[in-house]
């Protein structure tokens, strides 16, 4: 009996079921095997979907212009015309948004135009879905930013009519009305996350903000967290009834100039039927951990909940990830995967700036993925959180290191009873080898100190 056919009867006698699979497999090793995936793409042959964000640049009108340039747009689902099907919306920066109506087995129809969404600003980044009238239909919010000549940025709120009265099924239109409800701000907005953080019954929203400021212009001696930024920064709008009031300050919420905002994340971290908020920002200064205080305010407790955190944060998610009832959270870096990516891409800290940083109230930061664990179930019964609320486990979970990440979402993409980690990636320039940031430092003509790692990549996913 030849290796081979020993191993096949060994198998069929203990496993059947893995001895036929290595009997197909060396049967067909020769052919060609379809591979079985979870997910297919489909073209826009099949879906009607022609969106692309399409970017042109000038001397004027760049990255190095514009530090957000190649930051992207946004992507909001769900279903506008209440007929059980989710739609879509996408933003583009210099093109027009687009909605498209789901008319079922995958097939779309562009009804941008003739629904009444227009673009009031000029670069669209963020967009959001949530009823914020309160009457049983879906809302549409866009966030506006940019650093284009003649546009004041202002953010756009599309209310939803309802379905059309006429003869064209699925049809459903909007009329835009931002400055009504008080939610056309003008700052450089990033994303909206609308939630009751009060519990009155009606949907509120943080408003994510980047700073206006050039990264390269901070004296880091001097901390401005507390300090209002009067142009932008992150704000919290209260809903009093199809009008939004500021309450931002008096709400503890932080909005200054140090502020730059990717990515924003609601959820009830601490399990007492309260949403809280975690906001992820960029460059130097330490992410922000709201916990709400169950009387309209909120109290920044990172420090208090979480050990060491990510330094250039972009996405954030919220989700059970080992189902034991409490929140973790998960935060995207651009620490590279292979050691030759880490050696000509990336800038780490030296000791002293890293000391400099805690000092100076910064916080501990490390350029790499973070996912927080969350050990309440470990803490007393009194439920009390002290420094060790969160564990930071992700280089022991494999997760710390997918290069220049933007969007993070955690979910259960196999129906598997676990939740998996997807990681969009992505900037189109790679403007940060360490040769050409050393060659430009010197030059007459040196760019802003901000600029950083990376090259275009795919898309990451983790399966848990």
């Amino acid at each position: 009996m030849n290796i081979i056919s020993s191993i096949h009867s060994t198998l069929n006698k203990h496993f059947p079921l893995a001895a036929f699979s290595i009997l197909l497999i060396s049967c067909t090793q020769n052919k060609r095997v379809p591979t079985n995936t979870l997910f297919q793409k489909l073209e826009p042959s099949q879906t009607n979907i022609h969106f692309s964000n399409d970017l042109s640049y000038d001397a004027k009108f760049n990255v190095y212009t514009y530090r957000n340039f190649y930051n992207g747009g946004g992507v909001a689902i769900g279903d506008v015309n209440n007929d059980g099907l989710p739609d879509i919306f996408f933003t583009a920066n210099m093109l027009a948004n687009k909605l498209y109506i789901n008319k079922g087995n995958f097939r779309f129809e562009d009804i941008t135009e003739k629904s009444g969404i227009g673009k009031l600003g000029k670069w669209s980044t963020g967009v959001s879905m949530a009823d914020v009238n309160g009457d049983g239909l879906l809302d549409i919010y866009v966030c506006n930013s940019g650093d284009v000549k003649g546009d004041n940025k202002q953010n756009e709120l599309y209310i939803n009519n309802g379905p059309s009265k006429g003869g064209d099924q699925g049809l459903v239109t909007f009329t835009e009305r931002g400055h009504e409800y008080g939610l056309d701000d003008h700052g450089l907005s990033t994303h909206a996350a609308f939630f009751d953080y009060d519990h009155d019954g009606d949907l509120d929203m943080f408003l994510l903000n980047n700073s206006f400021k050039a990264i390269g212009s901070f004296n880091l001696q001097v901390n401005e967290r507390t300090k209002r930024d009067s142009l932008g920064g992150d704000k919290l709008f209260r809903n009093d009834g199809n009008h939004f009031t500021d309450v931002s300050a008096a709400a503890g919420i932080y909005g200054s100039v140090i502020g730059f905002g990717l990515g924003v994340t609601v959820g009830d971290l601490n399990n007492d039927g309260w949403q809280d908020i975690y906001v992820s920002n960029d460059f130097f200064e330490r992410d922000y951990l709201y916990i709400n205080q169950h009387d309209g305010t909120f109290k920044e407790s990172l420090e208090q909940y979480i050990r060491e955190l990510s330094m250039n944060s972009m996405g954030a998610d919220i989700g059970d990830i080992n189902n034991d009832g409490y929140p973790d959270i998960y935060v995207t870096d651009m620490l590279p995967q292979d050691n030759a990516r880490i050696k000509t891409k990336t800038n780490f800290e030296t000791w002293d700036k890293y000391q400099s940083d805690i000092a100076n109230g910064y916080y501990k930061q490390f350029v790499r993925n973070v996912l927080q664990l969350n050990t309440r179930s470990l803490v007393g019964a009194d439920g009390k959180a002290g420094d060790d609320a969160f564990c930071e486990i992700g280089r022991y979970a494999g997760v710390s290191a997918t290069d220049w990440s933007w969007g993070a979402l955690i979910t259960d993409l196999d129906n598997d009873g676990f939740k998996d980690i997807f990681v969009a990636n992505g900037i189109y320039k790679d403007i940060t080898d360490q040769d050409y940031i050393q060659y430009s430092a010197s030059s007459t003509a040196a760019t802003a100190s901000w600029v950083r790692t990376f090259r275009i990549s795919s898309a990451t996913s983790w399966r848990a």
